[in-house]
């Protein structure tokens, strides 16, 4: 039986092990350069496995070494111990417990082995790689936030910005010359944006601050002209909604790209107007929207006026499910009952995905509506006489004098009153695209 104080040194002999190998696991990921043992594989950097075969290696070498140790201690106390038979038997304990500690070290690795040597020769399946953003050296990554305010907090080396993914969403990415997301000037100078697909990289070589977003459709407003697809310089996030447009791009806008929802079948389109409220007349771009039926992103560059932004979905694909067309009258309220007006009706089928012309070509048709001949002759067509419109669905219907145009997306019951034709100007050309 093992007395008291034989007891305490074998416990003290395990936990001293323990701390060992605690610490040591602890320092082990701090060296590069380990000593080479016989029997025990060197650990491969990087590789947690290799790391934890090592140390068990090293713990049943350690084992061994203080075992020997403990019995050269007791065979000189036995020697120095000849003439007191007390110290004597303190001697001899130890030795054999050094000797049983020795045989049940050898003896666990040995069993372990015997029963399962996976337990003794680790091996672990890493996980699978998960998705995210990522600072990369190229060959090992660190996990990367969606935007740095300052590039100089990136560890040394890791200047590369990894997209992994198995699928997703494109993701833009903002680089800006200063920190802070700064550029240049006030008018965002050297900032550029990248677009990124799963399993690519952007070096963030000279750059001061970054930000990421995920490509989703809409418009987006360029500070600089088309370079392709994208925007050649600073650019803005995703827009939908009509309204002021936002520093820095309004009165500063050059260029817009349109990002389309293919497998949503949602379609974009923008008219910019020269007022803060796109509700009102005044100068406007044409509308923008592709031309190309089933093409995703499309950049258009000459953008005239930028304080305010109309945007709508465009139907072109099932444009007569927007409704049965719009219907142009000489006299305001010309679908109520006994207004006697002259009708010029664009059908779903003529409109098709959108129509665009002149306001002289609308003649007035007066088949069963009882008209003095010269009525008939001041009011042939719409830009004539515009009177009214009826909207019968959902259709954008832009009306134009000039450069000044006014959009409306339902009736009209009296153009007398609205500003376009208030100041007495004639309705020239017209724009009428069906919209969901």
């Amino acid at each position: 039986m093992l007395n008291k104080k034989n007891k305490l040194f074998i416990l003290s002999l395990f936990i001293f092990l323990f701390i060992l190998n605690s610490s040591f696991a602890l320092a082990a990921f701090e060296i590069s350069d380990y000593p080479n043992i016989p029997g025990i594989k060197s650990p491969i950097e990087g590789s947690l496995e290799t790391y934890i075969g090592y140390l068990f290696g090293v713990a049943a070498y350690m084992a061994g070494a203080i075992a020997v140790i403990a019995f050269a201690i007791g065979a000189v106390q036995l020697i120095m111990s000849a003439a007191n038979p007390a110290l004597a038997s303190d001697a001899k304990d130890r030795m054999k417990n050094s000797i049983l500690g020795l045989i049940l070290s050898v003896a666990a690795v040995v069993i372990l082995q015997t029963i399962n040597p996976a337990i003794v020769n680790v091996n672990i399946t890493p996980l699978p790689e998960t998705d995210g953003l990522f600072y990369t050296n190229g060959s090992s990554y660190k996990s990367a936030p969606t935007s740095e305010a300052n590039t100089a907090n990136i560890a040394s080396g890791y200047k590369q910005l990894f997209y992994r993914c198995s699928t997703g969403s494109v993701l833009l990415i903002w680089k800006f010359p200063k920190t802070n997301f700064e550029g240049n000037d006030d008018n965002y100078g050297g900032v550029t944006v990248v677009r990124k697909k799963c399993g690519e990289s952007e070096s963030l070589s000279g750059v001061g601050s970054f930000k990421t977003a995920f490509e989703t459709p809409g418009i987006y407003y360029c500070m600089d002209g088309c370079s392709g697809d994208m925007c050649k310089g600073y650019m803005s996030e995703a827009n939908l909604s009509s309204g002021i447009l936002p520093d820095p791009f309004k009165g500063n806008l050059n260029a817009i790209r349109i990002v389309n929802d293919l497998p949503g079948d949602k379609y974009y389109g923008v008219l910019f107007h020269s007022k803060d409220d796109p509700t009102a007349a005044g100068n406007c771009s044409d509308p923008l929207f592709s031309i190309y039926a089933n093409k995703e992103i499309e950049c258009f560059n000459n953008i005239s006026v930028s304080s305010s932004s109309t945007i709508f979905y465009w139907n072109h694909k099932d444009y007569k499910s927007s409704g049965q067309g719009v219907d142009f009258y000489s006299d305001p309220f010309g679908w109520g009952k006994g207004a006697r007006a002259g009708k010029y009706s664009l059908s779903a089928d003529t409109i098709k995905s959108s129509w665009t012309g002149q306001a002289s070509s609308l003649v007035f048709n007066y088949t069963g509506i009882v008209r003095p001949s010269g009525y008939k002759q001041l009011y042939q067509n719409f830009q004539q006489h515009s009177g009214s419109i009826n909207v019968k669905g959902n259709y954008l219907v832009a009306l134009w004098a000039g450069p000044s145009c006014q959009v409306f997306f339902k009736d009209v019951v009296n153009l007398k009153s609205t500003e376009i034709t208030a100041a007495g100007a004639s309705i020239e050309k017209i724009n009428v695209i069906p919209v969901k």
